[in-house]
């Protein structure tokens, strides 16, 4: 798929910005739509912090220490915790795993809950 820098206007703010080319790279790579965002980088990042619902990549979670980390569509990561599964979720996911999921505020930060596997994911 060829890529191209793409000037994009924030729905939110109204700024101007340019959705790279190393952008849609690793998002394709990550498995991620590749249409142009509605939210600019700053904008993205506060909406990420909202309740949700949101969708991300695992990046890795390790059933034994009973936790990990979640790719946001920006590339930051959000933690999740065990007890931040969604019932009757699989205890073991895999890396690269399509997710949904919830934030919510805790005295350590921002924590993704409710996390559960999109069907159809690696």
């Amino acid at each position: 798929m060829p890529y191209r820098d793409t000037w994009a206007v924030c729905t939110n703010c109204g700024t101007q910005f340019v959705f790279t080319v190393e952008e849609q790279r690793r998002l394709d790579k990550q498995g991620f739509d590749l249409t142009p965002p509605t939210l600019c980088p700053d904008c993205m990042r506060l909406h990420e912090m909202t309740p949700g619902p949101h969708e991300g990549v695992v990046k890795w979670y390790d059933p034994e220490k009973g936790y990990g980390f979640i790719i946001q569509r920006s590339g930051n990561e959000i933690f999740f915790h065990k007890s931040g599964l969604a019932p009757g979720s699989p205890r073991q996911i895999p890396d690269g795993a399509r997710v949904r999921y919830r934030v919510q505020a805790t005295g350590r930060g921002p924590q993704a809950v409710d996390v559960t596997v999109i069907s159809g994911s690696r």
